[in-house]
């Protein structure tokens, strides 16, 4: 810069030779000069400037044109700011100091916000009179705006931080970030766009714009209409800066620069958010007027795409996690199967409607509830092996067992069992319950039924041997023992009909005696009353019972009552509770038909009827021969055979 002053033409210029300089303005230079601090002198009523080479870059594009200008001229721009500052120093001979002072300058025709830390120290003459000023100082505009910047992003990330917990939408996302970047940078519209390469276009997802400005959202636009060679490198991850748009600058063509015009927009950045080596997608910052974008601004862009894009995700991510646990949760309390959650120690963290209605508890008292609680004793060892192993093991596996209910009540059923681990490791299983008490019921039937028909078999191959065997020794020919056998075959069979359409639980006595009896009513006149209360006989007493039934309608048909016209039967019975348990007394009367007489033997009719009701009811019969006819009274205890409601 001493160089550049000695070569510079004084003679012209109002401050004159360097000769002819005063020794204070001559001493001030060489301070100046001397300095490696950026240090300017303004001198003299116009404030001519000069000053030293670590202050040129202070005036920027101005080098070296300001150098023995006005400080007025020079300083045009910043000068309502800075003028009364020089003037204050003149007037009252006090140095002056000011730190992030903002002054707004005009660099590259674009008006910017910059900060200064500066002072301005009066040269004063040999009469006390100030000649001229010493200006030192700095810019900081990075420094003031990083941490401006360093602010937004740390309230940013607060804001994110509390929309994600509230569980907030792109939208919201979008508009939490982009209003507050339009204020923080003094944009007209700040947006962020979705890249197509494969149409080679863009979608709008959102923005924020200043009152007047066209509203992009929701828009798709092709690269094409706003300069390919510049939107193609950012869709290669390049940020991209125009301080000023205009036609044939390289980089836009009329079409191109129209497009923007009719944007409003007059400058624009791109940042763009670069995924598997391209962009997915850019924030954008527009300006309806010409800019000068920093480099500084270029990189807080792209922090702030960056933020956005992983807030999107998360939102995203968190919103398809949403989804799949409120499908999961509608699954879990309508699903019919029981579905459960158990820690590691067997504790039951939930378990849903149909798991507790199995487990016969609600839901909401789930954590109440251990494996060891709802298991059956005799299956809880093994139940603890498997969960054990499971732990070490992991996988998963199927147990069948019984739950116990609180009222004491066991409930088969069978659990697939499953391991599963969080992110710090921590084993739970979750367990899918299928009741199978109805199975198990089925196949305890189904044995039952197997040795029941076993033992029936065997009973009614012993009862027809019983039947053939006495039938042949009290007949004198075949066609009579044939008959004899059928007719009592067919009472047999009637007795099992009637225990088929009972299922074979048990049969009324009411029953039993009228469809044993049917064959011998004729036309239903009346010569056959059956009276008296509910009682129910097991399937062999109800066998029993039908066989004598038939043994004395088949006599009485032959013999008694039942052979004449005016004959008539009467069976009736009642329940005596007078001593415990009760019994039942039933008789059979005959009346209208010839005399009866005391047979000369006991035929197997009437050893069925005695000893039967003795052995296999385990009550006692008496068979008396009235003149008016035949009465048997049937005296049979209540018991597990015979019951009433």
């Amino acid at each position: 810069m001493a160089a550049r002053l000695r070569a510079f033409d004084w003679a012209e210029h109002p401050l004159g030779d360097p000769s002819s300089w005063p020794v204070e303005l001559r001493v001030a230079i060489g301070l100046c000069m001397h300095s490696n601090v950026p240090t300017a002198i303004y001198w003299g009523p116009d404030l001519r400037l000069i000053y030293n080479d670590a202050w040129a870059p202070v005036p920027g594009e101005r080098h070296p044109w300001a150098i023995g200008r006005p400080g007025p001229e020079v300083w045009s721009d910043i000068w309502p700011v800075v003028g009364p500052q020089f003037d204050e120093v003149v007037r009252t001979g006090r140095g002056f100091s000011t730190y992030r002072q903002m002054l707004p300058m005009v660099r590259a025709g674009v008006p910017v916000e910059t900060y200064w830390d500066y002072s301005f120290s009066p040269i004063f003459g040999s009469q006390g009179e100030v000649l001229g000023l010493m200006n030192q100082g700095h810019e900081i505009t990075d420094e003031v705006l990083g941490a401006r910047d360093q602010r937004f992003l740390l309230d940013l990330g607060d804001r994110l931080r509390d929309l994600a917990i509230a569980g907030a939408d792109g939208a919201a996302i979008l508009s939490a970030v982009l209003k507050p970047l339009v204020a923080h940078l003094r944009l007209s519209r700040a947006g962020y766009a979705i890249v197509d390469h494969g149409e080679a276009s863009c979608t709008i997802a959102g923005e924020w714009r200043v009152p007047g400005q066209v509203s992009l959202a929701g828009g798709r636009y092709a690269f094409a209409d706003f300069g390919e060679k510049t939107l193609g490198r950012v869709l290669a991850g390049e940020i991209a800066r125009v301080d000023a748009v205009a036609a044939g600058d390289g980089r836009h063509s009329e079409l191109n620069a129209r497009s923007f015009a009719d944007l409003g927009i007059e400058a624009y950045l791109l940042a763009p958010i670069v995924r598997e080596g391209r962009a997915a997608a850019y924030l954008f910052l527009n300006d309806d007027a010409p800019r000068r974008w920093t480099d500084r601004q270029a990189e807080f862009a792209r922090e702030v795409g960056a933020r956005i894009w992983l807030a999107l995700r998360n939102a995203e991510a968190s919103a398809k996690l949403g989804a799949s646990e409120r499908r999961f949760a509608a699954i879990f309390e309508k699903a019919a199967l029981g579905l459960s959650e158990v820690d590691a120690q067997g504790r039951f963290i939930r378990f849903n409607p149909a798991m507790g209605r199995l487990l016969g508890r609600p839901p909401e008292r789930a954590s109440d509830c251990t494996v060891a609680s709802v298991t059956h004793p005799d299956d809880l060892e093994a139940t603890r092996d498997r969960l054990a192993e499971a732990v070490k093991t992991g996988g998963s596996f199927d147990i069948e067992k019984r739950y116990v209910r609180p009222d004491g009540e066991a409930v088969w059923a069978v659990s697939n069992v499953t391991r599963l681990l969080d992110a710090d490791g921590v084993a739970s299983f979750f367990t899918v319950t299928t009741d199978i008490s109805e199975r198990k019921e089925q196949e305890r039937i189904r044995a039952w039924l197997l040795a029941e028909l076993n033992h029936r078999v065997k009973n009614n191959l012993s009862t027809v041997q019983a039947l053939a065997h006495h039938s042949m020794g009290s007949t004198s020919s075949p066609e009579e023992f044939r008959r004899i056998f059928d007719a009592r075959l067919m009472a047999l069979s009637r007795a099992h009909d009637l225990l088929m359409r009972e299922t074979w639980t048990s049969a009324g006595l009411g029953q039993i005696a009228t469809e044993t009896l049917a064959p011998f009513s004729l036309d239903d006149d009346g010569r056959v009353v059956i009276v008296g209360p509910e009682v129910r006989f097991s399937p062999t007493a109800a066998v029993t019972m039908t066989l004598a039934f038939h043994e004395l309608a088949t006599n009485a048909a032959k013999f008694g009552a039942l052979s004449r016209p005016g004959g008539r039967v009467s069976v009736r019975w009642a329940v005596d509770r007078s001593q415990d348990p009760g019994a039942v007394d039933l008789v059979w009367r005959e009346a209208g038909g010839p005399p009866a007489s005391l047979p000369t033997r006991r035929g197997f009719g009437s050893r069925l009827i005695e000893r039967g009701a003795a052995r296999e009811l385990g009550g006692h019969v008496r068979l008396d021969f009235e003149p008016d006819g035949v009465v048997c009274a049937f005296h049979l205890p209540l018991s597990q055979k015979i019951t009433t409601p």
